[in-house]
């Protein structure tokens, strides 16, 4: 943990918010720590720093782990009850319901010096390669959403991290700030919300927020506004066997597509023209974007659910091409229709 804090062991950002696991997942990995059963080994990347000379280790796997224990030791959090979740029984009464201060000595002591056991990857791997082998983990363990593979495999360049960033709702959460502090150092970015509160009210206890979702449904707003772009990418197979993959008539194939295409534009200037729209034309998209969301959550339809994100993506994206911006829509009796 000393290691974790002092940056001596760190997180990439292209690993997926480390929010993610609820606290019945949490409040069972710590019943494992406390009677000692195996856990996963952490997957760590050394990497040494050329003007310094010293050595930091990147985890591919295993974040979760490492927040949860760092977090219940800090006191972030009590354990679930017996009523939401079934501890062994050994241990069950004493520690439900209760933080890492309120435990009896030996069993804070038993989470305190628990071995983790860590599989150090050879050095010189390139980027590519490690983000594979977090993809196939992931593939086979506690799976991510297709959108958070996608995130961590095409995220190398501005455009897809500003989709990413475009999704953060809760600028608090760890992996949040994380994210924001990446985005300004790699690309310069900043959080592109102006006015995030009906943003964040909507997705802050949702379920369907897992995965990475609100940044996927920016996504596909920015798709629906560039149609005749992507049906372009989808027609020419040259470009797929430059990216290596297949538009296979799935939606998910089209999201790959798009974002895959950002990267390589990025990644093989040389390859010019341009086909997607410029990191400028997405912000100024994300604009009407961030105005008509607001107008329609705040003053419209404030009853639609995060259930409804693809349709409200889609419906903006048109929007945006029928009317500009929402002023311009001045009978109630659309907004009823809507």
């Amino acid at each position: 943990m000393d290691q974790l804090a002092d940056g001596t062991i760190f997180i990439p950002d292209y690993q997926r918010d480390s929010s993610e696991w609820d606290l019945a997942k949490k409040s069972l990995f710590v019943d494992s720590l406390i009677n000692n059963m195996t856990v996963p080994p952490l997957i760590l990347y050394p990497e040494t720093n050329p003007n310094t000379g010293l050595e930091k280790s990147e985890v591919v796997d295993g974040q979760q782990r490492l927040a949860t224990i760092r977090d219940f030791v800090n006191g972030s959090f009590d354990l679930a009850t017996e009523d939401e979740v079934e501890y062994a029984s050994n241990v069950g009464p004493v520690i439900q319901g209760r933080r890492f201060a309120e435990l009896p000595e030996p069993i804070q002591r038993s989470i305190r010096y628990y071995v983790l056991n860590l599989l150090v990857l050879p050095t010189n791997l390139d980027l590519g390669l490690r983000l594979e082998i977090f993809r196939r983990i992931n593939e086979a363990g506690t799976p991510l959403s297709p959108h958070d593979l996608r995130l961590a495999i095409f995220g190398q360049c501005d455009r897809v991290y500003f989709i990413r960033l475009a999704g953060v709702f809760d600028t608090g959460r760890e992996g949040a700030t994380r994210m924001i502090k990446a985005a300004k150092e790699k690309y310069g970015l900043d959080h592109p919300w102006k006015d995030p509160s009906a943003w964040k009210d909507w997705w802050i206890d949702s379920a369907q927020a897992a995965g990475q979702a609100p940044s996927q449904m920016f996504l596909y707003y920015a798709i629906a506004r560039d149609v005749q772009k992507v049906d372009e990418l989808l027609a020419s197979d040259a470009l797929q066997n430059r990216l290596g993959l297949r538009y296979d008539r799935t939606t998910i194939s089209v999201l790959d597509l798009y974002a895959a295409q950002m990267q390589h534009e990025t990644l093989h200037p040389e390859d010019a023209p341009k086909l997607l729209p410029s990191l400028q034309t997405l912000k100024d998209w994300f604009g009407s974007f961030e105005l008509w969301f607001n107008t329609i959550k705040q003053q419209k339809v404030a009853r639609i659910g995060t259930n409804s994100s693809t349709k409200i993506a889609l419906f903006i994206a048109a929007a945006t091409q029928v009317w500009g911006t929402p002023e311009k829509i001045t009978e109630e009796k659309q907004w009823e229709l809507i």
